[in-house]
């Protein structure tokens, strides 16, 4: 268990109820050597000048027994802060060890129990779920603590004998499992805004009939009267699934090279569909069909389906303003504009700066961008809404194969909060649908490229194994790109003519390699290649 310690007179709320409010010696050594060692604080690496406490309020669990819940602002040295939730409650038996911020000594240096982050108390959680089922109310100086009852979920699923525990997968959230049935997932880092994730759930499962995202159970969320609503949490029924689809992809796209090599094909031997091109099942080549097999190209057909019913859906109340579509204007295009050159400077400053650690394929791509990178530049800024006559609506704004599970013959889209390094504000813009397809399209991309560089042990395998990407690439694009445009436009939406298709595809994806870009070059040197590679696709149109 944890060495850190605090020491109380009487009893463990001195913490928090003392005469100078909540302890110095928690603010300053507990808390911030705590909040490290979990997974869901993002700011590990930040230069940090303090740790402190917004706002505390008592809670009630059970019998007397109280929590308190922490709003913890955490204040860099660039004076910008960020808020997380962490509740916390005493527990002399903590079911699990990475839950315990500290142990409690009384005055005579006696163990009198541990404090511990109250989401690893099944107590707690029982609280929580109870309050959903009730639509409990509770005040929070300024404004109250609400919980909402989705509505399939019903007052009797709720019982004194149901077990929880935690997910121990957690990242940035921390997700709690009721009865196998039941997800609920507690955001920590908050924000002064509903969080998207809960929001278009909550439309998704209560104000459409797509079947194909998680039914909405409930929320809790801080309400301030006459300001905002900050999302604490969203309880949504468990989906039963075969795991995610990127690593079914990985598994099938593997296959099918091994079914090329098995063959002797060279890269000639197989057609080069058009890049961006849809292409409908009749002119799909025998030879391709016969290599990936009908059924992955069935899956992935109904995962382009799946996508733009999704996108019918979101684009489905019209009364609605968080939802109705809108058309494109300039205002949007300086949005996009600002947000997309702070990210290019910001990318390639860094691909300048790590150049020298790079090697082979990936420092010869690298050096080429940035030969180019005025002329990559160029085609960022070459982005006119008054050329463009389609819609913009909510979409999922983080779209990849990570977030679609597999359910029994079908798809399961989920996690809606959008890209981790927006602002909520900017993760709610409305964008052209085909961002998500660009999210979907760069995916299989990745899928494609970690196979070929798992596979390649030469630069002659790199040669011809990222040619047969290519081409293998250029197929799965084109035949999603055929069946996600059919559904969208016989459902309706205005997602343009082929020429303004092709245009925001290219652009997005674009985006999307360039925002990746410095997320491998932070994370995943190694992987950098593929977005390296993902640019100059769409840099040479090859």
């Amino acid at each position: 268990m944890s060495e850190r310690t605090a020491h109380i007179d009487k009893s463990w709320q001195e913490l928090f109820e003392g005469a100078g409010g909540v302890s110095e010696t928690f603010l300053s050594d507990i808390l911030p050597a705590y909040m490290r060692t979990t997974r869901w604080f993002g700011a590990k690496s930040s230069k940090i000048r303090k740790f402190g406490i917004e706002r505390f309020a008592p809670y009630a669990i059970d019998s007397g027994e109280r929590a308190y819940l922490l709003f913890v602002e955490v204040i860099f040295e660039t004076s910008n802060s960020e808020v997380y939730f962490l509740p916390v409650c005493r527990d002399e038996n903590p079911e699990e060890e990475r839950g315990v911020i500290c142990r409690l000594k009384d005055s005579a240096g006696k163990d009198v129990g541990f404090l511990t982050d109250a989401i690893f108390s099944e107590k707690f959680r029982q609280s929580l779920f109870r309050n959903i089922t009730a639509r409990e109310t509770v005040s929070l100086s300024p404004g109250q603590l609400r919980f909402s009852k989705g509505k399939r979920l019903r007052a009797s699923d709720y019982s004194a004998d149901m077990t929880s525990y935690v997910l121990s997968a957690e990242q940035s959230n921390t997700t709690v499992v009721f009865d196998e049935r039941y997800f609920l997932k507690i955001y920590r880092k908050l924000f002064r805004n509903n969080n998207p994730d809960l929001e278009l759930t909550r439309f998704l499962s209560e104000k459409t009939n797509f079947p194909h995202s998680p039914n909405f159970a409930g929320s809790i969320e801080w309400v301030r009267s006459d300001y905002y609503v900050v999302s604490i949490g969203l309880m949504q029924e468990k989906v039963e699934n075969r795991g995610e689809a990127w690593t079914a992809a990985l598994t099938d796209i593997r296959e099918i090279f091994g079914r090329i090599a098995e063959k002797g094909l060279s890269p000639e031997a197989l057609p080069k569909p058009g890049l961006y091109k849809p292409l409908p099942d009749a002119e799909i080549p025998e030879i391709w069909r016969e290599l990936t097999g009908e059924d992955f190209l069935n899956q992935v057909k109904k995962l382009a389906v799946r996508t733009a019913e999704l996108h019918l859906a979101l684009a489905s109340d019209k009364t609605d303003r968080h939802f109705n579509p809108d058309a494109f204007t300039g205002d949007y295009t300086v949005w996009l504009l600002n947000r997309v050159m702070y990210m290019y400077d910001r990318r390639f400053h860094l691909l300048e700066q790590q150049l020298g650690q790079l090697k082979g394929k990936a420092r010869e791509y690298a050096e080429y961008l940035i030969l180019h990178k005025d002329r990559i530049k160029d085609m960022l800024l070459n982005f006119d809404e008054q050329n463009l006559n389609s819609c913009r609506i909510r979409i999922h704004g983080d779209y990849h194969l990570g977030q679609v599970l597999i359910t029994d013959g079908d798809f399961c889209i989920l996690d809606f909060e959008g890209e981790p390094e927006s602002t909520i504000r900017d993760r709610k813009v409305k964008q052209p649908p085909v961002k998500d397809l660009a999210g979907l399209f760069r995916s299989y991309h990745y899928a494609v490229f970690a196979t070929v560089f798992r596979l390649a042990e030469t630069e002659a395998d790199i040669e011809r194994l990222t040619e047969i990407g290519g081409r293998l690439y250029r197929l799965i694009v084109a035949v999603s790109l055929e069946e996600y445009v059919k559904t969208a436009t016989e459902g309706g939406l205005d997602i343009g003519y082929a020429r303004e298709i092709d245009f925001l595809l290219r652009y997005h994806i674009f985006e999307k390699a360039i925002y990746e870009l410095g997320y491998e070059l932070h994370a995943r040197p190694d992987w950098v290649i593929i977005p390296l590679k993902g640019i100059m696709q769409i840099l040479n149109n090859d």
